[in-house]
């Protein structure tokens, strides 16, 4: 009969990575890491299909299911995840129909970038002759 332990292990080693199936600019790369690596192992602790045997799972199974605030690094990455995706649910069409920033060139960082240089040598002209 196998330990609480080898079963967890043994359920992770049986999946493959897992998709993320929303927006991921909202993400660190950690925090993606983290996901695609035990996002698996996250939803089968946090829906019931494996049960918790440490207290650290423990704790993970309430932040995930909203009774105590999200604490460790695991637990705000799951967090997030599963609230972002509630929103991409329910606001999805409204979300989906604004421009991409990522692909936009009016909204790309280096176009940021120039407009802060242009209105600090603007204001450095204004003010200090």
């Amino acid at each position: 009969m196998k330990t609480q332990k080898e079963q967890h292990l043994n359920y992770l080693s049986s999946k493959s990575p897992f998709k993320i199936d929303c927006k991921v600019t909202i993400f660190s790369e950690e925090e993606l890491s983290i996901l695609r690596n035990f996002g698996h192992w996250f939803k089968a602790l946090a829906e019931g299909e494996l049960e918790p045997f440490t207290e650290k799972q423990k704790l993970f199974i309430e932040a995930a299911n909203g009774q105590r605030e999200p604490f460790s690094l695991e637990e705000k990455a799951w967090v997030r995840y599963t609230k972002r995706k509630e929103i991409e649910e329910k606001y999805g069409h409204v979300l989906n129909s604004r421009p991409e920033l990522e692909t936009d060139p009016f909204y790309s960082r280096e176009g940021a970038k120039h407009l802060r240089r242009s209105q600090m040598s603007t204001m450095g002209k204004n003010h200090w002759g």
